[in-house]
């Protein structure tokens, strides 16, 4: 007995802290506290992005994946969030059933496969095989009848004050990370990340707030600044840079929260037109653009080293 509740206990660790990968850490309380604030807010989203993600793990162990990879988290992680879009797009009922269903194979084998190619280039992983093993599914499921959509969450009435609006958007905007708008997660998936360290909760909400202020003076549509979408991107390239991950820093932080009420506006705009919904794509693009351009940065660092006669700095002191 004591044997089988410790396994139980290492492996519901080991799926939370694949779940806190969300905010770059590795660790079960915060995974557990963002499932239950998630849980609070909408038992039925966190049921389907938790069901999709086992799913997906117990597929990547049937099909052989390698254990290093199975070690990452990161199947579950995907497997997780492709269960966050079914359950918000779909509507409770067959169609939502299915998804869950295929979705957690469609999810590993998608993470098994896109991490190959990937690590050709060191390109990291992250959330991107989620986003198009969901666009696959709402392709195909959408040719039957009974695949219903759900009616997509809605926000209160916008408040008379701009400080208001902007800041409410911020704070949905962190909660857009689970493809809801709601300020209360928003809050408390902050707080949940700083229980491992004090500086990434007021480090997302000061990015998505910003990005959110930034898109109200461009002008971006009421309803993209009340619901928070231009702020999720932002606040976890925050987090990915104070977690010190791909060799993100300031400069990315920066240009995430400026670019991100724009960069949203068009791949909303560009999805309406293809009918598919755009997810993560904003952050999963501007992460890995990054990291692409990391070997840049680090050639320009390195010609920097010479001086404008041509002479190296290697022979400064020689």
């Amino acid at each position: 007995m004591d044997e089988r509740l410790g396994r139980a206990r290492a492996l519901a660790s080991r799926h939370l802290s694949a779940i806190a990968q969300t905010f770059f850490v590795e660790s079960p309380l915060v995974g557990l506290a963002t499932v239950a604030a998630l849980a609070v807010v909408r038992p039925q989203l966190a049921a389907a992005a938790l069901l999709t993600s086992i799913l997906a793990r117990i597929t990547a162990e049937r099909v052989g994946a390698s254990s290093s990879f199975l070690a990452t988290g990161l199947i579950e992680l995907n497997g997780w969030f492709l269960g966050l879009a079914c359950g918000t797009f779909y509507a409770m009922g067959p169609a939502l059933g299915v998804a869950v269903l295929l979705g957690g194979p469609l999810a590993a084998a998608a993470a098994i496969v896109m991490q190959r190619v990937l690590a050709t280039w060191d390109v990291p992983l992250l959330v991107g095989p989620y986003v198009p093993s969901f666009w696959l599914l709402w392709c195909s499921l959408g040719a039957f009848p009974w695949a219903t959509a759900a009616a997509l969450p809605t926000v209160p009435p916008a408040a008379s004050s701009p400080w208001v609006i902007v800041l409410s958007g911020g704070l949905r905007g962190i909660g857009q990370i689970f493809f809801l708008p709601n300020d209360v997660l928003g809050i408390a998936l902050a707080a949940a990340v700083s229980i491992v360290d004090f500086r990434l909760g007021p480090a997302m909400i000061g990015a998505s707030v910003a990005s959110v202020g930034i898109g109200y003076l461009a002008g971006a549509p009421s309803w993209q600044v009340e619901q928070g979408l231009a702020g999720f991107t932002p606040a976890l390239v925050a987090v990915a840079a104070l977690r010190n991950f791909s060799g993100l820093g300031r400069s990315a932080v920066v240009v995430a929260i400026v670019a991100s009420p724009f960069m949203e506006a068009g791949a909303l705009r560009l999805g309406s037109q293809v009918g598919l919904h755009a997810l993560s794509a904003t952050y999963i693009a501007l992460v890995w653009m990054f990291t692409v351009l990391r070997p840049v940065r680090s050639a320009v660092a390195a010609r920097a080293g010479w001086s404008a006669a041509g002479r190296p700095r290697i022979f400064e002191n020689g």
